[in-house]
């Protein structure tokens, strides 16, 4: 007959397995993690690109000028539910340029924008595209979601850039995970030396 000792002793068994295993999960976070984290600017931003509606827009369709502003569209349909459920309603790439010549950098988008007619938020992200050796790109993104309202609000959003053997693109996107209408304008990429890690 089991005693009181032997629950002791397994209840012990089992909480030590359990913190073992919570404290490996943990690690392996900080470890995916750690591509994305943002380190902390040195310097105030400097502005190295502003975009104009005379700017040509990389994703065509459905993107319209209404006054100072983009307008860009989304609306969903019953094709959506025949496709992989975790790809976004639309993607819309707005600009793509160059990587900047630095070895690294911490890259920011100020922009000010309003979103209408939306049940979910509605991401702007800057990413850093690179191709992979196999075709395609690879892009690593940093997004802020812009929630439905009247007026416009000021956004930014921050990513972190480091040179590699495959130059890369910085992208400025917009991810719709709902049916909306985002209007957005006064686009700045800026950038900003990292701050050591000493």
């Amino acid at each position: 007959m089991p005693t009181a000792v032997n629950y002791a002793m397994f209840d012990e068994l089992f909480n030590n397995l359990t913190n073992f295993i919570v404290s490996k999960a943990k690690e392996a976070l900080n470890e995916l993690e750690k591509p994305l984290a943002i380190p902390e600017p040195a310097e105030p931003f400097v502005l190295i690109r502003r975009f104009t509606l005379a700017d040509s827009i990389v994703t065509k369709g459905g993107i319209g000028i209404v006054g100072e502003s983009w307008q860009i569209e989304a609306y969903d349909n019953t094709q959506r539910f025949l496709t992989n459920s975790t790809d976004p309603l639309r993607k819309v790439i707005l600009f793509e340029v160059a990587e900047p010549d630095v070895q690294e950098c911490v890259l920011a988008c100020q922009f000010n924008a309003k979103a209408l007619n939306t049940e979910e938020s509605i991401a702007v992200s800057l990413g850093v595209g690179r191709p992979r050796e196999s075709g395609g790109m690879r892009t690593t993104s940093w997004g802020r979601g812009v929630s439905q309202t009247e007026n416009f609000q000021p956004y930014k959003v921050r990513a972190y850039f480091k040179k590699e053997a495959n130059a890369a693109n910085i992208q400025i996107s917009v991810q719709f995970e709902s049916s909306g209408i985002l209007q957005i304008r006064d686009i700045e990429l800026l950038q900003a030396p990292v701050k050591s890690q000493s």
